[in-house]
């Protein structure tokens, strides 16, 4: 609930126990001054409260958290030799070693690459950075 609407009815339970606890007599000037002083205090606090919810909403900055999760190992980037060309690829060993979530990496973006020592297997980059995933920079 928000806190004007709570600060109202406050006011108005507060106001209303002040009737209810005193027998029924006629009012005398000082209870309609202690009455309408109660009023007064009460919108006064009503009023604080709500100008501090509305300056509280400029103050506040959201920020983005960065998502490591799929920041990839520079180390692990080459060039190299596909079925579908010279291409960019992420080398699995290395990513195996070096990245935490290999395991978790898109099967469909998974090719393999030729090296002198035989077929590798790989991830093309560009497959990879479709589905979100970037190199570090460093």
């Amino acid at each position: 609930m928000s806190r004007k609407f709570i600060a109202t009815i406050l006011a108005a339970s507060i106001a209303i126990t002040s009737f209810a606890a005193a027998p029924a007599r006629a009012a005398s000037d000082e209870d309609v001054a202690k009455f309408l002083f109660g009023i007064a205090t009460l919108a006064i606090i009503g009023k604080a409260i709500s100008d501090n919810d509305r300056g509280r909403d400029h103050d506040v900055v959201v920020r983005p958290k960065p998502n490591n999760r799929k920041v990839l190992p520079r180390r692990c980037l080459t060039r190299a030799e596909t079925a579908v060309g010279n291409k960019r690829v992420m080398r699995a060993k290395c990513l195996n070693r070096h990245y935490a979530r290999a395991d978790r990496l898109p099967q469909s973006c998974r090719l393999p690459y030729w090296t002198h020592k035989g077929r590798k297997p790989g991830y093309l980059m560009r497959c990879l950075r479709d589905r979100g995933y970037r190199v570090n920079q460093h």
